[in-house]
């Protein structure tokens, strides 16, 4: 097996990833969830980057797909659908808050204005 450059960088940048964000859960910044889902990500990462022809082989018969490379980027593809429908969902989330915490305070603002 011949070792290339990036099978060398990619897991220990995943290394250093894994170090920051387990700083950041320490430090309490990120819940546990969020900390598990980063640990997987660069994980796997890092051991897709060591064994890329294996993984991406698996993945192709998993999937029925005869090219493996077609295999990685389909899934890939999932991957970023997936996070997108997340992002859009917390997003939303962040205006319903923010549309809560807007009506509050303008009902308090209006009980002070009542009072003057």
């Amino acid at each position: 097996m011949e070792i290339r450059l990036f099978q060398l960088l990619v897991p220990g940048v995943a290394l250093l990833f894994i170090a920051a964000v387990a700083v950041r859960y320490l430090k309490g910044k990120i819940n546990l969830s969020e900390f598990l889902l980063s640990l997987i990500f660069w994980m796997g990462l890092g051991v897709f980057a060591i064994f890329p022809d294996n993984i991406s082989v698996f993945v192709a018969k998993l999937f029925g797909i005869k090219d493996n490379v077609n295999a990685v980027l389909f899934l890939s593809i999932g991957v970023i659908v997936y996070l997108l429908f997340k992002l859009y969902a917390e997003i939303k989330e962040n205006r319903r808050k923010l549309t809560l915490l807007t009506r509050k305070i303008a009902l308090k603002d209006a009980e002070e204005l009542d009072e003057l």
